[in-house]
């Protein structure tokens, strides 16, 4: 939707002499490292994630069930179509479709958004970026799920298999026209129409 580009391609030459010159404002955005270990608890891959890590039933047309640890804590037990992890950068993509909030990029969180459940109370959750997340598939649990990387990459995720997600030690940069707030707020609502009466 434009978030992060606040910039017209049209206008790429004032743009860069400002960026060489030091007049755009220059922000960080957050981002998740997400680690698959296999049934026997080793290491399958790492990913690095702007917007989200998505865990979902993939080509199954059964429901998935997923089992949520904080830091170690057992959390919930989730069925349904799947569950978002999502930057506060990300809770403008695939987490707000799916009834998650939106999160400013300034505020440190990471958002838990379920897909579709089956229980009506289980509603998204917001934890500090201090948090260590897993998503475990239970062991009795007898179909697969998937899990991608901001869209992209996806891998099937088979009993005893797990996701677990971080805030990463390295954020991204970015540069705004008028400040990260400025941009932010633009973006919601010329590109979202957040709260636009017409």
């Amino acid at each position: 939707l434009g978030f992060l580009t606040p910039f017209d391609y049209t206008e790429y030459k004032p743009v860069l002499d400002a960026v060489m010159q030091g007049r755009l404002k220059m922000g960080v955005r957050d981002r998740l490292e997400c680690k698959v270990h296999n049934d026997l608890g080793q290491l399958e891959c790492t990913h690095i994630v702007l917007n989200e890590v998505t865990v979902d039933r993939g080509s199954s047309p059964f429901l998935t069930n997923v089992c949520v640890s904080c830091n170690g804590r057992f959390v919930t037990r989730a069925q349904g179509d799947g569950l978002i992890i999502a930057t506060p950068t990300g809770s403008t993509a695939y987490s707000l479709a799916a009834g998650g909030s939106m999160v400013h990029p300034d505020v440190p969180g990471i958002l838990l958004t379920p897909i579709c459940t089956q229980s009506l109370s289980f509603r998204p959750i917001i934890f500090p970026d201090s948090v260590t997340l897993k998503l475990e598939i239970p062991v009795e649990f007898p179909n697969t799920a998937s899990v991608s990387f901001d869209g992209k990459d996806p891998i099937t995720l088979k009993k005893g298999w797990s996701v677990t997600v971080s805030n990463s030690k390295w954020p991204i940069p970015i540069l705004s026209r008028a400040g990260d707030d400025h941009d932010w707020f633009h973006g919601v609502m010329e590109c979202l129409h957040w709260n636009t009466r017409k």
